[in-house]
């Protein structure tokens, strides 16, 4: 969480401040896409969800560490709960040479890693298995005593569009606001 990045655009084009000449801003009129820079010390995928490396907390005392490592892939899936938003590029780490990567944590994101199909509008949480880096629609699931299943984690936005296992499109609410 060294840098941030907030861009936010109110109108579809600006003015050069050396020209003056009419400047093209963004494809939207408002765009809020949110980044922040972490550390990794294993290999990321762009596209996949990833989370503050909780098991870092048991030789990291003062919890500095951990907060900037982001982790996903295979791995004890407690240890993955804190979803910190989804990774802007691909980045390969190690623990002797720990690499930034940028992480989206707020805004409209194409090319989420999901398992399962997924509805627009549906809440959606790290997959249950929390070893491929993907994301899931919230299951509406009960154990067998007829108690509700917690998901994993909070939720991590909403799709926007519908899809099938591979990607889908979701907005990013912002986990840290």
């Amino acid at each position: 969480m060294a840098t941030t990045t907030i861009l936010q655009y109110l109108q579809n084009t600006g003015k050069s401040v050396t020209s003056g000449a009419s400047v093209f801003l963004g494809t939207t009129p408002l765009d809020r896409l949110q980044t922040e820079t972490f550390l990794t010390e294993s290999a990321i995928v762009k596209g996949q969800v990833v989370s503050a490396d909780l098991a870092k907390m048991a030789t990291d005392a003062t919890g500095g560490s951990s907060a900037l490592t982001v982790i996903t892939g295979v791995g004890n899936v407690a240890t993955k709960k804190c979803v910190v938003g989804v990774a802007a590029e691909s980045v390969t780490g190690t623990a002797a040479n720990p690499q930034p990567v940028k992480v989206i944590v707020r805004g409209v994101v194409t090319g989420v890693a999901t398992t399962g199909v997924t509805a627009v509008g549906q809440t959606i949480i790290l997959d249950s298995a929390g070893g491929t880096g993907a994301c899931q629609g919230q299951p509406t699931q009960v154990d067998e005593a007829g108690a509700a299943i917690v998901p994993l984690g909070p939720a991590l936005g909403y799709a926007l569009t519908v899809a099938a296992a591979g990607s889908c499109t979701v907005y990013i609410r912002g986990l840290f606001n």
